[in-house]
């Protein structure tokens, strides 16, 4: 069975993903979040609306983080713990900036589900990377063009 071939852009571009999801996450964690109060409950209509777009969000940070560092010298397990931590870490940091805010509250429910949605996506991410062989996206300068 052949792998699957993805592309791994540029370092600086990868790491420009993952300020631009953070900052989202910042934004929306600091300001009133899209669907305050209209949407009650999310998905299949178990868990809140909140709860599904908290570990969206960190999923989606954990992944972001996940392809920026592929290419690092550290063991795959490695990265992936840092990636983990991270993820967590900024959660953790959120949550205490939202402690400092009037219209805000800090929540430990809202900082663990932060953690199962990036401890699924790292899991996720580690099964994806079984099947999958990144290959270096090649400057525009480096392309031969036919004449």
């Amino acid at each position: 069975m052949s792998r699957l071939r993805l592309p791994l852009v540029p370092r600086w571009l990868r790491l420009g993903g993952v300020v631009a999801v953070a900052s989202t996450i910042l934004y929306y964690s600091v300001f009133t979040p899209p669907g305050s109060g209209a949407i009650r409950t999310g998905p299949l209509g178990v868990l809140p609306y909140s709860t599904w777009l908290h570990a969206l969000a960190y999923a989606g940070l954990a992944v972001t983080l996940a392809y920026a560092f592929q290419d690092s010298p550290w063991r795959d397990r490695s990265v992936l713990v840092v990636v983990f931590l991270l993820a967590v870490g900024y959660g953790g940091s959120i949550e205490l900036l939202q402690s400092t805010l009037d219209a805000r509250t800090a929540d430990f429910g809202d900082l663990l589900v932060n953690a199962v949605g990036a401890a699924v996506a790292t899991v996720c991410w580690r099964a994806l990377t079984r099947w999958v062989r990144f290959y270096r996206v090649r400057r525009v300068e480096e392309v031969e063009m036919p004449l």
